[in-house]
């Protein structure tokens, strides 16, 4: 259970994180940010690999360096079990 929400955070930041996103890309950031933090903090049995990709795409993330942020989060998915195949697209 709590993977999959760990799974859902991370789809949701990806979903934040799309270059072609539109709107305010650093108030996109900072909650793509929170929402990964939260995560992580609710589900501290989480594999750790896939922690630590996260830790490092949020380094990523705090000096906008957004690709390689979104690199490190889709890697993290591969670590985690029961995960959904693609992250949804949004409108």
């Amino acid at each position: 259970m709590l993977s999959s929400a760990l799974d859902r955070a991370i789809c949701d930041a990806l979903a934040l994180l799309r270059v072609t996103a539109g709107g305010d890309s650093e108030e996109q950031t900072e909650q793509a940010r929170k929402r990964l933090a939260k995560a992580v903090m609710d589900a501290p049995d989480a594999p750790q690999r896939a922690l630590m990709h996260i830790a490092a795409a949020d380094e990523h993330l705090e000096y906008g360096e957004l690709m390689e942020a979104r690199t490190l989060l889709t890697a993290a998915r591969a670590f985690i079990p029961g995960r959904r195949a693609a992250v949804p697209a949004r409108a």
